[in-house]
């Protein structure tokens, strides 16, 4: 084949192939037909041929690949499920590893922590068990010192009441004691004497019962001891035709009272009222008790601060 270049009989303008045989002058815009000849015709024979037999093959090739590809795909698919189940195996076998890892490493951590806790509260019980005995040691000292210290004090207090008991026998062996002591007494009893009306009379002197030595029990009080008298006193209510005779018992009593060093006895000698009581008899308040036994349930047993000892005066110290 020659190439040939191409010019518009015309206008000698270049012309350029638009289709299948077909030509266009670019300058005055004249089509043209291309007039093959023999050996274009067999060219063109050839060239569709080749065409056909190259979409032949790339139809057959197609086929070809239209068949394998199912298998292919299923290879590709159990291989890539093979490679999928491998990954899984792996992962879940990692994951399965990094778990039983965790745990241990977790239990061991755990385990670390609790025994680390246990020692702790042990030795937290053991501090705490150190501190409670030091405690109960502590407080059975203070106890034992407190009854050391009540005890001594009881001592001391025993002692000191003991060193300031007054007994009868103390009391009888000063004559002097004894003789002051009653007279006060039985001078006390005139004054206890408040009549109203004047035909009111002792009938005789006072006679002379018993006496009592109250102690006191706690010895801030113990220099306070009282020696009691007590006596029957006769009264008569006088009448122009006639006495009435009456009964009281009355007394009186000396406080302080304390022995000294030299065993006499020491008191101020001012006799009191033992009892601020009255009763009223025949129309007239008289000093004292009409009933014996009450007035000692009142004015010695109801002492309870004191303890209480009954003794006689010698009769002589009691007729002066």
């Amino acid at each position: 084949m020659q190439l040939v270049k191409m010019q518009c009989p015309n206008c000698n303008g270049e012309v350029r192939q638009v289709g299948e045989g077909k030509y266009l002058c670019e300058r005055c815009g004249t089509s043209f037909l291309a007039d093959y000849d023999k050996e274009d015709v067999e060219y063109q024979k050839l060239k569709l041929v080749s065409e056909r037999e190259k979409m032949q093959h790339e139809r057959e090739k197609s086929g070809m690949n239209n068949l394998q590809r199912p298998q292919q795909l299923r290879r590709e698919a159990k291989g890539l499920a093979i490679v999928v189940l491998s990954v899984f195996f792996v992962s879940f076998l990692t994951i399965g590893m990094i778990i039983i890892g965790i745990v241990n490493s977790a239990g061991r951590e755990a385990s670390r922590s609790y025994d680390q806790y246990k020692k702790r509260q042990e030795s937290q019980e053991a501090r705490t068990r150190e501190s409670e005995e030091r405690a109960r040691a502590k407080e059975e000292e203070a106890k034992r010192l407190q009854e050391e210290k009540e005890s001594k004090a009881a001592e001391e207090k025993a002692a000191k009441l003991e060193a300031l008991k007054i007994t009868p026998q103390d009391l009888l062996a000063d004559d002097f004691f004894l003789e002051n002591a009653n007279a006060a007494m039985r001078s006390q009893l005139e004054k206890n004497s408040n009549l109203y009306y004047t035909n009111w009379v002792w009938n005789e002197e006072p006679e002379y019962l018993t006496s009592y030595i109250l102690l006191a029990k706690d010895e801030e009080n113990a220099e306070h001891n009282i020696l009691i008298s007590i006596y029957k006193v006769h009264w008569d209510k006088v009448f122009d035709d006639r006495t009435e005779h009456y009964i009281m018992y009355d007394g009186a009593c000396l406080y302080n009272v304390s022995q000294n060093e030299d065993g006499t006895i020491q008191t101020d000698y001012v006799a009191h009222p033992f009892s601020y009581n009255s009763e009223i008899v025949a129309n007239q308040f008289l000093h004292g008790y009409s009933d014996y036994d009450q007035m000692i349930r009142q004015e010695i047993y109801g002492k309870s601060d004191y303890q209480y000892e009954e003794f006689q005066f010698p009769e002589e110290t009691d007729t002066e």
